[in-house]
């Protein structure tokens, strides 16, 4: 249960820390999408009880980073976007290439923090190539599929149509990182999918009321 608790609050923070970097303009909420683009790899590592199932707590982030990417489709245009989807992914990839860096130092007799960076920031080549390619190809499948659905339903709310092309987006990245990262790996792997998209579905209904009350509060 503190789990769940804690995993609905998180859902709600992302959701309103989206709505207040879209005010803040088109640079800080470009910036918030690389952030949370790098705590969704980054915090992928650990593995959470969640209604008991073994979970990651990191769907919360990759769903708010393309929540934060159709906002700024919404206020600023595709040509914004496109820039913002280039700039988290080259700082991923930056971020990739330094931390190998920072693993070679050699570590003095006094440090004790050698081997939780190496837990951390030593992936397996495959699952870093599985991050790095599902996250550029979904976000610019998410780009695409607000753009038509937008065109298609212009008296929807952009929350619905987010919503809509979050579930769709979601549903690419789930099997593709699946299939990429961990697909001969991993036992049951059509199971794991299942459920790793059911959380993420979880994700999405809990971000629409946030967003929701959120943009009304901004909006006054």
């Amino acid at each position: 249960m503190v789990n769940l608790l804690l995993f609905m609050a998180s859902s709600g923070i992302v959701a309103g820390f989206s709505w207040y970097f879209l005010r803040l303009g088109q640079s800080a909420l470009t910036a918030w999408i690389a952030i949370l683009s790098l705590l969704a790899n980054l915090f992928v590592l650990k593995q959470i009880d969640f209604l008991g199932l073994n979970a990651t707590a990191s769907d919360v982030f990759a769903v708010g980073s393309l929540l934060s990417l159709n906002l700024l489709q919404e206020k600023f245009g595709a040509k914004a976007t496109q820039q913002a989807i280039w700039t988290s992914f080259s700082a991923l990839l930056f971020f990739a290439v330094i931390s190998q860096l920072h693993l070679l130092y050699e570590p003095s007799i006094y440090d004790q923090s050698q081997s939780a960076y190496e837990l951390l920031l030593n992936p397996a080549p495959r699952i870093l190539f599985a991050s790095l390619a599902s996250f550029l190809i979904v976000d610019q499948c998410d780009r695409v599929l607000y753009q038509w659905f937008r065109q298609k339903l212009p008296h929807l709310s952009m929350i619905w149509v987010s919503a809509l092309t979050l579930c769709l987006s979601q549903s690419l990245d789930t099997v593709l990182f699946s299939l990429l990262g961990l697909y001969g790996v991993v036992e049951a792997i059509l199971e794991i999918m299942l459920i790793s998209f059911g959380i993420k579905l979880l994700v999405i209904a809990n971000t629409v009321p946030w967003s929701l009350a959120t943009q009304r509060l901004f909006s006054k």
